[in-house]
């Protein structure tokens, strides 16, 4: 079976093995990638998305999207970090600015990236999958230009919001805590979503003794995957550290592999799931109304609580291990 597939990324570290997992697969065919602000400004994740597409010799269109969120950073103090300028490098800091692979004079589409979904998506005569592992802001704008065109999305595949595991505040994920006015717009526009937060990532760690044996693949994708895994333990060693020694979450590919094989999320339920964005100690909160308290909200997404590691790894090294 093939899938056709929009993938939107806010590309550092982990956004770039989610490209090079789907552009790998057989299974996938990409039909293009959008861009995003959120790990770094929308100019720096675009080139690091063509640098991405660069090294793995293939021809997929990237559009650059949208530089801000939809209102987050309005009032004052609110976002102050965002949209982030690049680093002054710590320690802790997983994704660096560029991504270690060779500048390229690939340049993204002429077309904004909201603006193309909505014409991708209205004229696609089959349903298109998207797989959204950054900030929604692109996929919340396009839905208010034309809301029609979920008649035309198979299914919302979201790497966003944590059940139980935060990363960003106490109470909320990054992606959803950087455009959580965005994210409502999503979790509420009626299409199929499936959500792996930070509870299912975090299960699905990688080891830096995992991350060598992908090295062993010798594909050049092969090699970037593991440094950028690589790196990822090195720095949440600092700032989040797991239970397991040497191990890292390594987020947005799970996403990815939860389309090729839905197996690879246990512990699922379907939920409502609804986002706060009130300034305040839960701004950007993903909640599950795991009791259906409010009576009057319709089950909204299936959250993954977890997943399958042995065969997350697996799939990575089966992935990584094609060179085209």
């Amino acid at each position: 079976m093939t899938y056709k597939v929009i993938l939107d990324v806010d590309t550092g570290s982990d956004d770039a093995i989610a490209i090079m997992a789907a552009a790998l697969s057989h299974e996938i065919e990409l039909l293009g990638i959008t861009t995003v602000n959120g790990n770094r400004n929308v100019d720096i994740t675009t080139d690091n998305t063509l640098r991405v597409v660069n090294l793995l010799g293939k021809n997929i269109p990237v559009y650059k999207g949208c530089a801000l969120p939809l209102v987050s950073t309005l009032l004052k103090g609110r976002r102050s970090n965002i949209p982030y300028k690049g680093p002054e490098f710590k320690e802790e800091d997983v994704h660096g600015d560029h991504i270690p692979a060779p500048e390229t004079s690939m340049t993204e589409q002429p077309e904004h990236a909201v603006f193309w979904l909505v014409n991708t998506l209205i004229n696609s005569k089959e349903k298109v999958t998207l797989i959204f592992v950054g900030p929604l802001t692109n996929l919340a704008m396009a839905l208010r230009i034309a809301p029609n065109i979920i008649e035309n999305i198979k299914e919302i595949i979201i790497m966003g919001g944590g059940y139980l595991v935060n990363n960003i505040t106490s109470g909320a994920e990054f992606n959803f805590w950087v455009d959580p006015e965005a994210a409502k717009i999503v979790m509420d526009c009626g299409a199929p979503i499936r959500l792996v937060p930070l509870d299912a990532t975090h299960a699905a760690y990688v080891t830096r003794a995992e991350a060598e044996e992908i090295r062993r693949l010798n594909t050049p994708a092969a090699e970037l995957c593991a440094d950028l895994i690589i790196r990822r333990i090195d720095g949440y060693k600092n700032f989040q550290p797991l239970a397991v020694p040497d191990a890292v979450p390594v987020h947005d590919v799970l996403a990815v592999c939860a389309l090729l094989k839905p197996e690879v999320l246990n512990d699922l339920m379907s939920v409502n799931v609804d986002i706060s964005f009130s300034p305040g100690i839960t701004d950007g909160m993903s909640l599950c109304d795991v009791g259906s308290r409010n009576k009057s909200a319709a089950h909204n997404a299936v959250v993954a609580k977890s997943a399958d590691r042995e065969l997350f790894i697996t799939m990575l090294k089966q992935l990584f291990c094609r060179s085209k």
